[in-house]
């Protein structure tokens, strides 16, 4: 993403970029940004182009300074000491303390391995009281169950890690028991409270080769709570559901866009077999769907969400292999710990918090939306 005089990228003032460092090394200058004020999510870094971040409503130039092909060799070097010759086979990923901030740097090459770039996401140090999440009270009661699955579904960059450690943070600080995860990569930090925390992470040179392997070999761990980072295979799928069937608690993220298209997702990978319906239909404690929409004045996120929690009717759906029929049910009903994603845009909307268009674009069910708008 060259920044050439005709971008159209928004360049921060010298107000609101708070006197940056552009004389500084880039680790100087990515440390400044990340104990700054300023709201984003990510850094994303180009040779030969200047740092930008995303924000709310879009990406947006630190300086008009462009960063060199030294300077990202250097912070390289930082991240991975032997990055030269992990980027060779395709982009690596690593979390690291950065001094007063932990990160997760995705290192990589393009236009045939001529230039360098990388994409920063900043983690929390600690995770977030799961009270300030804008969580409902039926949601945030997922933290106090004791067994069964709990699906956290929702697109890519939706909070769904920051969700998982809050709720891990909730139960170290009322019970004692062991809690593993299974990541790639370690995200935020859980600090050891009334609970021993275990966080293995996924990759060649980690603690374990895949999610499934860490979720078979955490069985034998002796896990109140296990966490797995991401549900991407048949085997993965199949080791959360045996695992929540043996006792522990289990938290598993899932990439999809709604509450009816995760099950079903999950329902394939399993084998798409009546029999593995029915495990998980009894073995379902619920399902939280997160979209995260830019506020209107576009200086922070607002967190919309759909919750399932399962009951009798919820269970004889997905048992009978009749997912489908999710979506119409929890439309036309109103059961306690069950809503849509509209439910939740519309209270969003009302409160004049985020634009219809970004409500539209995070629904569930767009004529939905409109037609009870």
């Amino acid at each position: 993403m060259e920044h050439h005089l005709s971008s159209q990228i928004r360049t921060l003032s010298y107000v609101e970029n708070e006197d940056h460092p552009v004389f500084g090394t880039l680790v100087e200058q990515i440390l400044h940004l990340l104990n700054s004020k300023l709201i984003f999510s990510d850094i994303l870094i180009h040779q030969n182009s200047p740092l930008l971040l995303r924000q709310p409503k879009g990406l947006v130039a630190v300086t008009d300074s462009p960063i060199t092909r030294e300077e990202l060799e250097e912070f390289f070097e930082v991240v991975e000491p032997n990055w030269a010759e992990r980027i060779q086979d395709r982009a690596f990923d690593r979390s690291i303390d950065l001094h007063t901030a932990r990160i997760r740097a995705n290192c990589f090459t393009f236009q045939g391995k001529k230039r360098l770039g990388c994409v920063i996401r900043r983690f929390p140090k600690e995770p977030m009281a799961l009270g300030q999440l804008g969580l409902r009270q039926d949601e945030m009661d997922f933290a106090k169950l004791s067994s069964g699955l709990v699906l956290i579904i929702g697109d890519t960059c939706q909070g769904k890690s920051t969700t998982i450690a809050s709720m891990l943070d909730e139960i170290n600080k009322n019970r004692s028991g062991h809690i593993i995860t299974i990541e790639d990569p370690v995200e935020t930090l859980i600090p050891q409270r009334k609970c021993v925390i275990t966080q293995r992470e996924v990759g060649f040179d980690g603690d374990v080769e895949s999610f499934y392997l860490g979720a078979l070999d955490a069985l034998r761990e002796r896990p109140d709570v296990i966490v797995i980072g991401e549900i991407r295979d048949a085997q993965t799928a199949q080791e959360a559901l045996a695992l929540a069937e043996s006792g522990p608690l289990v938290l598993a993220s899932l990439h999809a866009r709604s509450t009816e298209l995760g099950l079903q997702k999950m329902v394939r990978l399993l084998g798409n077999t009546e029999p593995q319906s029915q495990a998980l239909a009894h073995a379902l404690r619920g399902v939280l769907c997160q979209a995260l929409l830019p506020s209107v004045e576009g200086e922070r996120y607002h967190l919309a969400t759909e919750c399932l929690t399962s009951n009798p009717e919820v269970v004889q759906m997905i048992a009978s292999g009749n997912v489908s029929a999710i979506r119409g049910w929890m439309e036309s009903k109103s059961t306690p710990g069950c809503h849509t994603m509209n439910a939740s845009l519309r209270a969003l909307l009302a409160a004049g918090k985020v634009s219809a268009e970004d409500a539209r674009n995070a629904s569930t069910n767009r004529v939905g939306l409109i037609e009870r708008a």
